[in-house]
């Protein structure tokens, strides 16, 4: 018995001294992590921290800028509809960590003797560059890229303003150019003919809503994050001279230019909330555009760095 409680006790002891180790380690962290002045969460401590970091902490700057909704571009990470590598693959090309012949060069330092990009020869190659920037990609990669986003945006406004039922893959459907019904008419990539010659006369949708007299002119853009405020002043000013012509020869009450501007990395800027409740679409169909914009990026840029004959 006498050996039975000495072994209970070492028992207790052991148990006690391992739950005041545990304390003791818990009560360290907090008190790294935790600055009861400052009030900063170790949550908090973290994103501080990664903001700090000169490479990794720029897209966390750039998703907190004041024209950026912050939460809703980061609703990706939490709708859960991609693959865990896609996943990993789109956070490495958001803190700029894709083997690039820049980043080989700098970052890793190899030897790499040029650095200027594969496809288009002339400037360096940085993932910003291959993302958004590389002339060459322009008519066939970006061009699909903003195609799939204007796609999902094109069948919800048939769905909801013309009444088409079924929604197919954006990835299968062929838009109509001209879909129309005694109410509504709706216009894919269509060139506006007007009295006088316009420049900028084929915008990416063209949605009227005959009874209310309104047309929407609706063009898609997916910048780099650095350019999302500037696309889309550029957007409102080159679609102003058609249009001024289509509330004249339509004889419309409102004629509204609605840019749509997502972020290649999957940036949602704040007005672009707004554009969609114009257009009467649910809120949270930019979770669709967004993985529509973030899928053409991940895209390209294996392109790119897999085998750029493919690009040819």
């Amino acid at each position: 018995m006498e050996k039975k409680k000495k072994k209970e006790n070492k028992q207790k002891k052991k148990t006690k001294k391992m739950k005041n180790r545990s304390r003791s380690r818990r009560l360290r962290m907090r008190k790294k992590s935790f600055d009861p002045e400052a009030k900063i969460t170790p949550m908090q401590d973290l994103v501080r921290q990664w903001k700090a970091k000169p490479l990794h902490g720029r897209y966390r700057s750039r998703i907190e800028d004041n024209a950026i909704d912050t939460k809703a571009s980061q609703g990706w990470l939490q709708s859960g509809n991609l693959f865990l590598e896609t996943e990993g693959f789109i956070a490495s090309i958001q803190d700029q960590v894709v083997p690039t012949k820049l980043y080989r060069k700098r970052i890793m330092h190899e030897n790499v003797d040029d650095i200027r990009c594969r496809i288009c020869g002339e400037k360096d190659e940085h993932i910003d560059h291959i993302v958004a920037g590389c002339s060459p990609l322009a008519p066939k990669q970006y061009l699909e890229r903003h195609n799939d986003v204007a796609k999902i945006l094109y069948q919800a406004l048939a769905k909801k303003h013309l009444g088409e039922t079924g929604t197919q893959p954006y990835y299968k459907y062929t838009p109509p150019p001209v879909i129309e019904t005694e109410t509504s008419r709706l216009y894919w990539n269509r060139k506006i003919i007007t009295d006088r010659p316009i420049p900028n006369n084929i915008p990416d949708i063209v949605l009227t809503l005959k009874e209310e007299r309104t047309t929407f002119i609706i063009d898609i853009a997916v910048p780099l994050p650095t350019n999302i405020q500037t696309t889309h002043a550029e957007k409102i000013n080159k679609y102003l001279p058609l249009s001024d012509e289509i509330k004249r020869m339509w004889e419309m009450g409102n004629v509204s230019i609605i840019p749509v501007i997502i972020g290649a990395t999957g940036e949602i800027p704040r007005k672009l909330h707004k554009s969609l409740e114009k257009l009467q679409l649910h809120p949270k169909i930019y979770l669709q555009l967004q993985k529509a914009a973030l899928l053409g990026t991940c895209r390209t840029v294996r392109r790119v760095l897999g085998d750029e004959n493919r690009i040819r």
